[in-house]
């Protein structure tokens, strides 16, 4: 079986529980049978020439009354049945998941947007991200007050919405939200769990 995660700057490929990644660019689509979600649209014409590739966006079922919720939020929180669902990549999408329905969720600048932004308003503002910053003590030098900023904004907003459910981490910067969110499950690849979910309920074969 062969997966593709397909987002706007990189495709993620799962095969026997192997992911690789790579540049999301029409002329490294794979060229042997695959399934695959999808939420750039620069690639939309090039897959649906290929009669090869598979689409299982209309498989999933999934009852939310979020309007424009993204095909990978809702394989990220396919197979969660009550948890707080946390993907965190070039943006940070954060969804709510109580007795298999979606209540809602929302979304942050992803780590390194947060630490581009501050050398925006001024140079002198340069991060050297640090994921083990402490949450419990006020910062005494600029780069911490950023880290602060920036790890404290995301899992306090995070831990609001918890209310005692269990926590979900999965994308490229999981690990480093896992170091100040103990408590959290790290899934990486759950995306492709809840593709695999789908297409098992469909009964199709990729």
């Amino acid at each position: 079986m062969l997966l593709a995660d397909i987002g706007n700057t990189n495709i993620k490929l799962w095969r026997d529980g192997v992911v690789t990644r790579q540049d999301a660019i029409a002329a490294l689509l794979p060229s042997t049978p695959f399934c695959y979600i999808n939420v750039n649209p620069d690639l939309d014409g090039a897959l649906k020439r290929l009669d090869h590739a598979q689409d299982i966006a209309p498989y999933f079922r999934f009852e939310t009354s979020y309007r424009g919720l993204g095909v990978d939020r809702i394989a990220a929180c396919y197979t969660v049945d009550t948890g707080v669902v946390v993907d965190a990549g070039s943006a940070i999408t954060v969804d709510v998941m109580d007795s298999g329905r979606h209540f809602g969720g929302f979304i942050l600048p992803g780590i390194r947007s947060c630490k581009e932004s501050f050398v925006n308003i001024s140079p002198k503002l340069v991060c050297d991200l640090n994921p083990s910053i402490d949450l419990t003590q006020l910062p005494n030098t600029t780069n911490d007050a950023l880290n602060y900023a920036i790890f404290g904004s995301i899992v306090s907003l995070i831990r609001t919405h918890t209310k005692g459910k269990r926590i979900y981490l999965t994308g490229g910067d999981a690990k480093q939200l896992y170091k100040l969110l103990p408590e959290a499950t790290v899934v990486p690849d759950l995306v492709f769990r809840g593709m695999q979910k789908a297409i098992k309920e469909k009964g199709i074969s990729c």
